[in-house]
């Protein structure tokens, strides 16, 4: 056993119990609930590890906490993001234990914020400390950059990046651990993320509901109306938006690598209960490569018990389209709005939020000492996949900072982020640490 493996398998209780005391803190950035106290406590935990600076960055929103370690200012600067603010813990009783009570059960720590993201973000700062202990300073500088509203449309972080983010203009790699490894339990590297821009379609064509015998018929139903518009957006799996795929690109050597990604269709379905998937296209290239539109929410009429003869007056429609590298959320809106507006003129179209696709060259120099790292930590070699099917708000740093940006999600598959029994396996946490400390080690002398 390495020097770098023994000092952190000896810290190892002490890691767990920092990672549990900031678990036990709720930072629920959708109310506000706990995030100064949460900020105040990353800023006091992060000052007992071996950075040279931690301060918080004052933003309209919430407050980014940053530290930094600073070597050789001619040497190669990598930059870890993370996020501090977490999702609402919803029901309690659909947790097995209290959310903000972290708990180990069958090797896993139960509690909000775990996987997504506490556990992964923290494991850099411990990595670093690792590294000190064990005489193996990375001759890297090393910065983190913690948000705290991450789940709320990260305006903090897009406002920070947009003005002027003097801390972080010498990074030559942003480095995002976030989100579930691949569902073979395989490491991961990720070079992108898909983007999104989600919406709302609202139509009223009464001033109230309409008793249906008495005015079914002659006048407007919205919910039906609402309907019809969705449904002249899509033809199977394919959107019949005119424009909405314009701009795409997707490179032949992303299409090649998509091809290496390893999938178990039957096992999946089995696992989402489905028979049968919506496409006739191979599961990742749908998923990775085409943009989406996906209707989340359908409201109109009467949602109560029993019956209630109406004509519904209004209906909502919400929906999000999930959008692949060089599209832009802004024009895919248009056009969307554009066809809905030629359907039915009296429906509103609302923009309710968007981040842009951002995507990395697979031949990035991070790449090969990263791939090295992974299969020395976890004994295996990476799943790499050109893009990430969600959406993150790292693809700012890549257009704000023209910066490489490479995801390496450190959590178990089934964490079950934003999900009641969120929850990190202890062995992915533990690994998590050593695979940054193994890449700051491996860091070549060019980025």
């Amino acid at each position: 056993m390495s020097e770098l493996e023994t000092t952190i398998d000896d810290r190892f209780p002490a890691y767990r119990s920092a990672l549990f005391e900031l678990l036990a803190q709720p930072s629920i950035s959708a109310t506000g609930d706990g995030m100064e106290q949460c900020a105040e406590l990353l800023l006091s935990m992060l000052d007992g590890y071996p950075f040279d600076r931690v301060e918080r960055i004052e933003t309209s929103r919430y407050s980014l906490v940053y530290a930094e370690r600073t070597v050789d200012e001619s040497a190669p600067t990598v930059a870890f993001y993370g996020h501090y603010d977490v999702q609402p813990p919803g029901e309690r009783d659909e947790w097995e234990s209290p959310a903000f009570e972290p708990t180990v059960r069958d090797g896993s720590i139960y509690a909000r914020g775990a996987g997504d993201n506490k556990g992964q973000f923290l494991a850099h700062a411990f990595a670093l400390d690792a590294l000190t202990g064990a005489d193996a300073d990375p001759a890297v500088n090393v910065k983190l950059l913690v948000e705290g509203g991450e789940e709320s449309g990260s305006l903090g972080l897009i406002e920070y990046l947009r003005g002027e983010p003097t801390e972080l203009a010498d990074a030559d790699l942003v480095y995002v651990a976030d989100g579930p490894m691949h569902a073979s339990r395989r490491p991961t590297i990720i070079y992108g993320n898909r983007g999104i821009v989600s919406y709302q379609l609202d139509l009223e064509t009464a001033n109230s509901d309409l008793h249906s015998g008495n005015f079914g018929g002659p006048t407007p139903n919205a919910a039906n109306e609402l309907v019809e518009v969705l449904s002249s957006m899509f033809d199977g799996d394919e959107v019949t938006v005119d424009g909405f795929s314009e701009d795409v690109e997707i490179s032949a050597a992303d299409r090649e690598l998509v091809g290496t990604i390893p999938v178990d269709e039957d096992a999946l379905k089995s696992e989402l209960g489905i028979d049968e998937f919506a496409t006739d296209d191979p599961y990742y290239e749908r998923l990775l490569l085409r943009p989406t539109m996906t209707v989340s929410g359908l409201s109109s009429g009467y949602q109560g018990e029993g019956k209630k003869t109406i004509v519904p007056h209004r209906a909502t429609a919400k929906l999000d389209s999930r959008l692949v590298p060089n599209q832009d959320p802004e024009r895919v809106l248009q056009r969307i709005t554009e066809h809905v507006e030629r359907e039915n003129p009296n429906v509103e179209v609302t923009k309710m939020g968007s981040f842009p696709p951002m995507k990395t060259p697979l031949d990035t120099p991070a790449s090969t000492p990263l791939a090295a790292a992974l299969g020395t930590v976890w004994d295996e070699d990476p799943v790499e996949m050109p893009l990430l099917g969600g959406s993150l708000p790292a693809a700012y740093f890549r257009s704000e900072l023209d910066v490489p940006v490479l995801v390496v999600p450190y959590a178990n598959p089934d964490q079950g982020n934003h999900s009641p029994n969120e929850h990190l396996d202890v062995d992915c946490f533990r690994n998590g640490i050593e695979t940054t400390a193994r890449f700051l080690e491996r860091v070549p002398t060019e980025l």
